[in-house]
């Protein structure tokens, strides 16, 4: 029935939707599409999902009813083929799709949202690498003719889509496709992890932009156990929210699991 943002102290009945200073919080939404939904209370949202794991099959189905904004329909199934060399290769496809009608939701507009992907790849000793490509499917009548809607992921880019990029991915840019290269290697016994990707989205309402990703991450063994220190890094070139053609986030981490 409430949600706590990363960058809130308490449980609201709030969205990322909300304008970007609601409560006082800089950080809150972005709203990378003025959805219509600003300053309306989310009153909750309802998971019902299985996930499914046997013989190299990796499989989920989730369905959202996110009150008043969509319904969510979200399925995935990833097949890992085991050589038994170390070097498994892997398939995988992801599918998602929206609706809600325009008397329905907060937008005035009917919700009307189509997502199919794919992924290839392989798992090798202390690694893997993957190439990934989602398309969200363009509807004239729909709601940004056919965003995808996340009230809860958006201008975060922690939705599933496995093109999605540290900054942002089709959710945040709209109907379109996109494409990914992420490759990840672990060193000195996995105390180093080492992440590099690349992803190109090609859009209907928001052009053309590309996204570089670094990322480096230290794990300490012995009496620090459990602590970890990570540097990400990301550079988008193409047109932003904010009117520009490049922009570079450097996030810093610190974690310690106990």
């Amino acid at each position: 029935t409430a949600w706590k943002s990363r960058t809130s102290d308490n449980f609201y009945q709030d969205n990322l939707y909300y304008p970007s200073t609601w409560g006082g919080d800089q950080s809150y939404g972005g709203q990378p599409f003025t959805l219509g939904a600003t300053a309306q209370r989310a009153s909750g949202t309802l998971a019902v999902g299985a996930d499914y794991k046997a013989n190299g099959l990796n499989a989920r189905l989730w369905y959202y009813d996110f009150y008043r904004f969509a319904n969510t329909y979200y399925g995935e199934a990833t097949y890992t083929y085991k050589t038994g060399k170390g070097y498994d290769p892997f398939v995988g496809i992801q599918g998602l799709k929206q609706d809600l009608g325009a008397t329905d939701n907060f937008f005035g507009q009917k919700v009307n949202s189509q997502v199919e992907g794919a992924k290839i790849g392989v798992n090798i000793p202390h690694g893997q690498l993957f190439v990934a490509y989602d398309k969200v499917n363009y509807d004239a009548n729909a709601l940004h003719g056919g965003v995808v809607v996340s009230p809860f992921t958006a201008n975060y880019a922690t939705d599933p889509l496995w093109t999605t990029s540290m900054i942002r991915g089709l959710v945040e840019l709209g109907p379109g496709h996109a494409w990914k290269v992420k490759g990840t290697y672990k060193l000195f016994n996995n105390q180093l992890r080492l992440m590099a990707a690349w992803a190109k989205y090609t859009t209907k309402l928001k052009g053309n932009s590309t996204d570089t990703y670094g990322d480096i991450t230290w794990f300490f063994h012995g009496p620090y156990k459990g602590l970890s220190l990570r540097d990400r890094i990301e550079v988008s070139n193409g047109k932003l929210a904010n009117g520009s053609d490049r922009f570079v986030y450097n996030r810093v981490m610190a974690e310690y699991d106990f």
